[in-house]
């Protein structure tokens, strides 16, 4: 009974005028194919209007709608389906792809069943249709699928659309080999058969197998050239590679594709890759005249970056602070607040600039990048004369950095002395000491630092270090540092054996050191004077 009433609706549909329904089912079939969905839903649409009683209209108009993501169309145009024409098979398989979509596996096999029926084996459409149903559905069953369309095809052999569908599941499978066999088969019975090229390309694409997958790209665009879903593969991986390639597809995709919103986002973004950034603005500003409430936060990210390559910081500020507050905090990357520090740098807003770079480098995950931005943070705070954040930026460059030198170590150190940081400079002059025993400086600055902290002289904390500088200087007094670094420790010691240890001789020795490297020396000709009397009154008494 089922199979009566398919024909009679078939033969119901055959007397309209010649050629209207069949063609039209098959220019929807086509943009379907293509994967202009919405091209394909306006002709399905058109169609149940034109015959309500049309099963191939219905069921390829809701099979649309599935691809459109659109559940809430998808269920309105099944509850529009007349009585009449429930209980045909096509309708039984879209009740069984509904179900699926659901998550009713149970109910949808009931009527995938229903459709086929102990007679409907040998009808390959309806076969095909519970096939692509499973396939099309995350739940589907894709053995299921398999079988049905091996079985379709022992009746229809020359149709390359059911070995494509094979191709499909069995990639969806991760079952590359048979998939191809099957692409090969379709491309057999058909020469011009796209889909089959194109989905044979995919598979090599998945491999990053460039000369293949392209290969057979070309081929499906030599075998339909209005096929748009390879001009987007094209685009995609070109886009990375050869931006020339990547834009010449894209302009194909667009040409053969349904007019969408995203294709002038993709256009914006890839005259901004191609530094054509006059069309990239003009391009944005397109978009938000045909969509002023519904913009993509990404469409200001763009602008803010054009309008900074063109020296417009005013504007690159302003639409990258909208970037920043309307996208998902998680979509955000350490470039965003790098390029918003960069305006900061050329308005010459440096504390802003340090600000925002701070905010790039708790984004960054690339430790050549994270380098970058402590480098550009200790520059900044060098400029600002800020030690404290200075030295904390030096210390990450020289942890970032497997290149580091003494000198990096050095800077590191000096501007946490500077900072007033007396422990933690002590704390990297060590590091220098060990790292660079042979070299003085170490040592010197360990010296310094320890007596900053040691202010009293209650400790002598720092004689160490300065007894060892000095050591390490020997008798190299041609240099003029060493000179003036051995003036210093020999007053410093001088200061603490007479204050602290009470040790005059040895003070008077140190005073004398110093007179022997600079004899005009006021201040330790004035304490040898006055240690000389000490110990002449010490030694009457």
């Amino acid at each position: 009974m089922k199979m009566k009433l398919y024909k009679i609706v078939l033969f119901a549909a055959c007397a309209l005028p010649v050629g209207v329904h069949a063609q039209s089912l098959e220019d929807g079939k086509k943009m379907f194919m293509y994967e202009r969905y919405n091209s394909a839903r306006q002709i399905f649409a058109d169609l149940t209007s034109h015959n309500a009683n049309d099963p191939a209209a219905w069921y390829w108009l809701i099979r649309t709608d599935a691809e459109l993501k659109d559940s809430a169309a998808a269920r309105k145009h099944r509850q529009e389906v007349p009585a009449a024409i429930v209980s045909n098979s096509l309708i039984q398989v879209t009740d069984g792809f509904l179900a699926l979509e659901t998550g009713d596996s149970v109910t949808a096999q009931k009527d995938f069943q229903s459709a086929i029926g102990t007679q409907r084996k040998k009808d390959p459409e309806i076969l095909e249709a519970v096939a692509e149903s499973n396939i099309a559905s995350v739940k589907g069953n894709l053995q299921y699928a398999i079988n049905l369309l091996q079985e379709a095809a022992k009746k229809d052999k020359k149709n390359p659309a059911l070995y494509c569908a094979i191709g499909d599941a069995y990639r969806m499978m991760y079952n590359g080999s048979e998939a191809f066999r099957a692409y090969q088969q379709a491309m057999d019975i058909d020469k011009n058969y796209a889909d089959a090229y194109y989905k044979a390309g995919k598979i090599y694409q998945s491999q990053n197998n460039v000369d293949i997958f392209t290969e057979y790209y070309n081929k499906a665009i030599a075998a339909d050239a209005h096929f748009a879903p390879v001009y987007y593969q094209l685009y995609y991986y070109y886009y990375y590679h050869d931006l020339t390639k990547a834009a010449e597809n894209l302009n194909n995709f667009i040409a053969n594709s349904d007019k969408d919103i995203q294709n002038n986002y993709r256009l914006m973004d890839m005259y901004y890759l191609q530094k054509k950034y006059p069309e990239a603005i003009a391009m944005g500003k397109q978009i938000e005249q045909q969509t002023p409430n519904d913009i993509k936060p990404r469409m200001y990210k763009l602008f803010a970056y054009s309008y900074f390559d063109t020296n417009q910081y005013a504007d690159a500020e302003t639409n990258m602070k909208k970037y920043l507050s309307l996208e998902q905090d998680s979509n955000l990357i350490a470039k965003d607040f790098d390029l918003m520090a960069r305006v900061c740098d050329k308005t010459n807003r440096q504390d802003e600039a340090a600000d925002w770079y701070s905010k790039a480098f708790a984004r960054e995950k690339d430790s050549t990048h994270l380098l970058e931005y402590a480098k550009k943070l200790a520059a900044t705070y060098t400029k600002e004369k800020n030690y404290h954040e200075q030295a904390y930026w030096l210390g990450k460059v020289y942890q970032l950095n497997k290149a580091a030198t003494n000198v990096d170590l050095f800077y590191w150190g000096v501007a946490a002395y500077k900072a007033k940081e007396y422990a933690n400079a002590d704390s990297v002059f060590a590091r220098y000491t060990t790292k660079y025993p042979d070299q003085v400086f170490g040592y010197y600055w360990r010296a310094r630092s320890n007596a900053a902290i040691d202010t009293a002289m209650e400790t002598g904390i720092a004689i160490p270090h300065y007894q060892k500088m000095i050591e390490v200087i020997g008798k190299d007094t041609a240099n003029t540092n060493n000179r003036k670094w051995l003036i210093q420790a020999y007053g410093y010691l001088a200061a603490y054996k007479a204050n602290k240890e009470k040790q005059y001789n040895e003070a008077l020795d140190y005073y004398e050191r110093v007179l022997a490297l600079d004899p005009k020396n006021e201040e330790a000709e004035k304490y040898k004077e006055v240690l000389e009397k000490m110990i002449e009154a010490k030694q009457v008494n």
